[in-house]
C-alpha cells in the first residue's frame, strides 16, 4: 500500500506540473485565458460574494466560533464553561506556547527553548507589540490578533473569489468550512498567514506590484510557505510584460520581496544561533523529527503510521492522506475549468512543499493556507459535486472541532 501511495502521489504531482506547463505554453503563444462559466447566477444578491464586507468579516469569524461551540457541547465536558475551555485549547495547545514564549522572552541562544528558532518571527513580534499594549496579556493579544486577521482574510478572499471564480459563493463556503479552520481562532499563525497570502494573490492578479511585494515579504516572515508567493508574482509579471510588448517595469522587482523576507529569517538564525540554517537542525530532532523528503515518501509514511497508531490515525494520519489527494484533484479540476494559471501554480507549489516533511503531523492545519483549492471548488460546474464537497466539509468541520475541543491530538 505504501508503494501504491508513493506512485499515486508522484503521478498526481507530475500531472499537475505538466498541466501547468501546458497552460504556460498556451499563454506564451498568446491564447487568452477566459472563464468558461457564466457569473450571472453566482453573483445574485443572495450570494456571499455580494455581502458587505462587515458581514463577511463577522461570518468568517462567527462560523469558527459556532463550530467550536458545537464541539464544546458535543464533548459534554463536565465542570468547565465554554469560554474557559476555548481559552485552554486555543492558548495552550500545539505551537501556541512557543509563540507566547517568543513574544514574552524573544529568541534564546541556549537552553531548552533554543529550538524556538524554527518559528518564523512576524507573528510573535506582533504578539509582543499588542501584548505590551494590553499590559502583558500576551495570550489575549494572540486571540485578538488571530481573529481580526481571520476576519480580514475572509474579506480579502471575497475580493479574490469575485475576480477569479465563476461561483464565488461556493469558493467562500469551501473556505469557511475547511475542516481545520478553527485554528484561525487561536494563538497560531493561520489567520495572519491567510490574510497575507490572500492579499498577495489578490494584489498580483490586480497588478498592484508594490502591495504584492509587501504582502509577500511579510508572508515569508510568517511561515516557510510564504516564500512561494514568488511564483505567481513572477508568472503574472511575465504575462504582464508580454501584454505590454515586453516592456520591463521597475515595480516588478517588488515581487522578489518574499526572498528578502526569507533572507531576514535566515539572518535571524545566524544572529541567534550562529548558523544561517540552524532551523533545519532543530526541525530534525525532538520533538519534530522533520527532514525534507519527496512527498511520495511522506504519504507512504503517513499510511504506515496510520496502521501502526490507530489511536492517532483519525486525527492526524488519515486526514493528511485524504487532504493531499482531494487538494490535488481540486487543483486539476480548477485547471480544467480555466482557473487562472497563477493560482494553480501557487496551489501546486504549496501542496508539494507542505508534504515534503518527514513525520508530518500538522498537514491538515498547513493546508488551511492553500487558498487556490477553495477557488478551484468555486470553479466547478457540477452543482451536485459542489454540494458534496461543501456537505463533506461541514460534517468533518464539526467532527474535528469536537475532537479538538475534547483535547485530541490535532496539531
Amino acid at each position: 500500500m505504501e508503494n501504491l501511495l508513493w506512485i499515486l502521489s508522484t503521478a498526481g504531482m507530475l500531472a499537475l506540473l505538466m498541466l501547468l506547463a501546458l497552460r504556460a505554453l498556451e499563454e506564451l503563444l498568446g491564447v487568452r485565458v477566459r472563464l468558461s462559466l457564466s457569473r450571472a447566477a453566482a453573483l445574485s444578491r443572495f450570494s456571499p460574494a455580494n455581502w458587505p464586507w462587515p458581514i463577511v468579516f463577522l461570518v468568517s469569524v462567527g462560523v469558527l466560533w459556532l463550530g467550536s461551540y458545537y464541539g464544546y457541547k458535543a464533548m459534554n465536558w463536565p465542570g468547565e464553561g465554554f469560554l474557559a475551555r476555548m481559552w485552554v485549547r486555543f492558548t495552550e495547545a500545539g505551537d501556541a506556547p512557543h509563540y507566547l514564549f517568543i513574544a514574552e522572552n524573544g529568541y534564546v541562544s541556549a537552553g531548552e527553548n533554543v529550538n524556538n528558532i524554527v518559528f518564523y518571527p512576524l507573528y510573535p513580534f506582533l504578539l509582543r507589540l499588542l501584548g505590551r499594549l494590553l499590559g502583558g496579556r500576551y495570550a489575549l493579544a494572540g486571540l485578538l490578533l488571530s481573529q481580526v486577521c481571520c476576519g480580514m482574510a475572509g474579506v480579502m478572499f471575497q475580493k479574490l473569489a469575485k475576480k477569479d471564480c465563476p461561483c464565488p459563493g461556493t469558493a467562500m463556503a469551501a473556505y469557511w468550512l475547511y475542516p481545520f479552520g478553527f485554528f484561525c481562532l487561536g494563538v497560531f499563525t493561520e489567520g495572519l498567514f491567510l490574510l497575507l497570502t490572500i492579499t498577495g494573490l489578490w494584489a498580483i492578479r490586480e497588478r498592484k506590484w508594490l502591495l504584492a511585494g509587501a504582502a509577500g515579504f511579510l508572508c515569508a516572515l510568517t511561515r516557510a510557505q510564504g516564500m512561494l508567493l514568488l511564483l505567481p508574482g513572477i508568472y503574472c509579471a511575465w504575462r504582464d510584460m508580454r501584454d505590454r510588448g515586453w516592456k520591463f517595469e521597475p515595480r516588478y522587482l517588488a515581487l522578489l520581496a518574499p526572498a528578502l523576507g526569507w533572507g531576514l529569517y535566515l539572518g535571524l538564525n545566524q544572529a541567534v544561533c550562529g548558523d544561517w540554517f540552524a532551523f533545519r537542525y532543530y526541525e530534525s530532532i525532538a520533538p519534530w523529527w522533520q527532514t525534507p523528503q519527496w512527498l511520495g515518501d511522506t504519504l507512504a509514511q503517513q499510511f504506515s503510521m496510520g496502521v501502526q497508531y490507530p489511536g492517532l490515525a483519525n486525527w492526524i494520519y488519515w486526514p493528511q492522506l485524504f487532504i493531499y489527494f482531494i487538494a490535488a484533484a481540486l487543483l486539476m479540476a480548477g485547471w480544467k475549468r480555466r482557473l487562472d494559471n497563477a493560482h494553480v501554480l501557487y496551489g501546486t507549489a504549496y501542496l508539494g512543499m507542505s508534504y515534503t516533511a518527514s513525520w508530518l503531523i500538522s498537514g491538515g492545519r498547513y493546508m488551511l493556507g492553500c487558498a487556490p483549492m477553495y477557488l478551484a471548488a468555486g470553479s466547478l460546474k457540477n452543482r451536485a459535486v459542489r454540494a458534496l464537497i461543501l456537505g463533506g466539509e461541514l460534517v468533518l468541520f464539526l467532527y474535528y472541532a469536537a475532537c479538538f475541543m475534547r483535547g485530541e491530538a490535532i496539531m
